[in-house]
């Protein structure tokens, strides 16, 4: 019925636990992996949730704890197995990537490795106790401080159609209007990724939301936790480990190309369009941002949109480095991204 073995721990159908799964010794601390299994009264599938594989990518943290209060056992089909902390190396030194000087420090490019960098040992204690056990996932980017994204992105290209049917359908069933075309054998989405390696590997459909951030202020922010929320339940539901069927939106806008508009310069970033302008159109060359020298208070840079689009990934005011997150726009050239219905 809802029986699941995690780390050697057995956790009983209708019961839920917390599991620590050893994954090495560094410099003075132990690196270890907790998660939380809730174990469904009813037989089903088993849902994997991994957050902050990026250490400073924390709201997504406050994500799984919701959904950790609000789940009821006694209506789940399945299991869910959630880890809040995926890489509490990088948590622990607030940063995007693990400190240790490595071939491959961003865990999230980093699944399959063969090495024993902390990327490559966490990640393969990811895969061999959590995502071998799991037959769908979700992975959760969000922003950091001072940047949001939204949208919702879901694998394409599986070996098998009907894995990356199920995926479009989970991104679908998220309830989110922003739904993001991946390509796991391309680019940033390949599959050294959680999503890529899920699917490649071990056949999992899986989605990567990336809904909310950081600094926006808590109103804001609880309507990010709730549209997540929201994007869960439709997924259990979805996949039969809820009573019901999902809701959809009534248009959602299909990326396909997108630009990431960053500085090259560090500096103060000064929005001219921001929150308020999400999912609106621009025009190519409108003016989004000015970087600001913090010393001499001079314009180091404009960005600019490249081209015709809709703003999807969006920030704040905020002390930006070379390269940092600050627009998103999906493109609308060449119909490359459109608004349409399922």
């Amino acid at each position: 019925m809802g029986l699941i073995n995690i780390g050697g721990k057995t956790i009983q159908p209708g019961t839920r636990d917390i599991v620590t799964v050893p994954v090495t010794k560094d410099l003075g601390v132990e690196i270890n992996i907790k998660a939380h299994i809730l174990a469904g009264k009813f037989d089903g599938p088993t849902f994997l949730f991994l957050s902050m594989l990026h250490g400073e990518e924390w709201f997504s943290m406050l994500i799984l704890r919701e959904l950790i209060r609000r789940i009821d056992l006694n209506e789940l089909k399945g299991n869910i197995i959630a880890i809040p902390v995926a890489n509490v190396s990088a948590f622990n030194t607030g940063t995007r990537c693990v400190m240790d000087n490595s071939d491959e420090p961003d865990a999230n490019r980093s699944f399959g490795g063969e090495y024993l960098w902390l990327t490559n040992q966490i990640t393969r204690v990811i895969e061999e106790e959590f995502m071998s056990k799991s037959d769908y996932m979700i992975d959760y980017h969000v922003g950091t401080w001072g940047c949001t994204m939204a949208d919702i992105g879901y694998g394409s290209d599986y070996d098998d159609p009907k894995i990356s049917e199920i995926s479009r359908g989970m991104a679908l069933a998220y309830q989110f209007p922003v739904i993001h075309e991946m390509k796991l054998n391309k680019g940033t989405h390949s599959k050294r990724t959680s999503m890529g390696r899920a699917a490649l590997h071990y056949g999992i459909p899986a989605i990567v939301p990336e809904i909310g951030g950081l600094g926006f202020g808590e109103d804001i922010e609880k309507g990010w936790i709730e549209d997540n929320i929201r994007g869960i339940m439709g997924n259990l539901k979805y996949l039969g480990m809820l009573e019901g069927e999902p809701e959809y939106c009534d248009k959602y806008l299909f990326v396909g190309d997108y630009w990431r508009v960053s500085p090259k310069n560090g500096g103060y970033l000064e929005p001219v369009i921001g929150l308020d302008r999400q999912f609106t159109k621009v025009e190519k060359g409108e003016l989004l941002a000015r970087i600001i020298d913090p010393e001499t208070f001079e314009v180091l840079e404009e960005l600019r949109s490249p081209g015709e689009g809709v703003i999807f990934y969006t920030c704040r005011s905020y002390m930006v480095r070379p390269g940092g997150w600050a627009y998103g726009v999906a493109s609308l050239e060449n119909n490359s991204s459109y608004w349409g219905s399922i």
